[in-house]
């Protein structure tokens, strides 16, 4: 039997056979057939067409996943860590089962065998990352009227099942990790930093990107910008959401340790940066990081994440009663669903004060042998 050199046929994951092949437009195509026999085929009839000149570039709905995922990574509007971060994703969790997959050939069933084999080996993070990129993928060929709907629709699966819940620290806690930063030499520049993230609720990228020039009179710190490192070096750009550019005030108390953070350890020109390290460059999350964790554990306490400081700081919003749309313009959300987690945390925390009142009840309804009102 002669061999066959125009095109490929492949088993996908589903058993079903995919042809594929690489026109003169530069642009790989590909169809998935149920027998090798049909794959074979149709790569044949478009070798045919190629010799005969007669070729013409398969109509758009067979256009596949990772041709939309090209123009969807060229896009101008993704920010440059956005794309580095959807550019990864795509190169280890998608392109392998569906980058030569036609758009108008991914069902639900597929979308949900995928899921669940790359739950698998891959962390929830990642998983849930790589399905919502996938789903905004798709997204694009739902808008051409390619497919009518997008397959995408496992419920939950673009969000992370985290290990354990997130914790806010109380505003005692806080002011602890703060004082403990604060008794060493080589940290204590990073007291002011865990109160501003506690009790201001911003992003990490949101604080460090911070300059002498956006402290505003009247504790107020003006947030326009936000930094992170991407590929080896450091990208300043646009908040995370357009909800973040926004003006947070910080309480008095907060604001009178900013001030003398201001006087000790910032440069004097306007563009110096508010919180940076002991050399005045930007301060990376995993030196950051691991700062934090020395002074909880010394302080003792239970396990807490470097991000629950802004859990801790939208939480305690919550607690003063502010409204959804308060909330939501402090810690820059661009939708209300983050800022009602908030106040459900705050209203369990209605639940606690409640316990606590009880317990005061308990005391006096229930006197001690040694009260001495007993005997009156």
């Amino acid at each position: 039997m002669a061999k066959r050199t125009f095109g490929t046929v492949d088993e996908l994951p589903s058993g079903r056979l995919r042809a594929r092949y690489r026109g003169p437009d530069g642009r790989r195509h590909a169809k998935v057939f149920t027998t090798k026999a049909d794959a074979w085929a149709w790569l044949a009839t478009q070798q045919t067409d190629l010799l005969r000149k007669s070729w013409r570039a398969p109509n758009v709905s067979s256009r596949t996943v990772g041709e939309y995922a090209e123009d969807y990574l060229a896009r101008h509007d993704l920010r440059a860590s956005t794309r580095v971060l959807y550019a990864g994703l795509w190169r280890h969790h998608l392109a392998g089962p569906w980058a030569d997959v036609p758009v108008d050939e991914v069902t639900p069933a597929a979308v949900r065998s995928w899921h669940s084999k790359a739950g698998r080996t891959t962390g929830p993070t990642a998983v849930a990352q790589a399905y919502r990129l996938l789903r905004a993928i798709l997204n694009v060929a739902v808008a051409d009227e390619v497919i009518s709907s997008n397959p995408c629709r496992l419920r939950g699966a673009g969000t992370p099942k985290a290990s354990r819940p997130s914790r806010a620290l109380t505003a005692t806690e806080a002011m602890l990790l703060a004082d403990q930063l604060e008794k060493d030499r080589r940290t204590e520049r990073y007291r002011a930093l865990v109160l501003v993230l506690a009790f201001g609720g911003l992003r990490f990228g949101e604080a460090t990107a911070l300059r002498r020039s956006d402290v505003l009179p009247g504790g107020r710190l003006r947030i326009e910008r936000s930094v992170r490192r991407v590929e080896g070096r450091w990208v300043v750009g646009e908040p995370k959401t357009d909800a973040g550019h926004r003006t947070v005030t910080l309480p008095a108390g907060i604001a009178a340790v900013l001030a003398d953070h201001l006087e000790k350890h910032v440069p004097a020109p306007p563009e110096g940066l508010l919180f940076s390290t002991s050399s005045g460059g930007y301060l990376a999350r995993s030196n950051w990081n691991l700062t934090f964790r020395r002074a909880a554990d010394a302080i003792g306490l239970p396990a807490v994440r470097p991000h629950e400081l802004r859990h801790t700081g939208a939480t305690l919003a919550a607690a003063t009663g502010a409204t959804t749309k308060e909330l939501m313009r402090r810690l820059g959300h661009s939708s209300p669903a983050a800022a009602l987690l908030y106040q459900h945390a705050a209203e369990n925390r209605d639940a606690e004060i409640a316990r606590a009142l009880d317990a005061m009840l308990g005391a006096v309804r229930n006197p001690s042998d040694d009260d001495p009102k007993q005997d009156e």
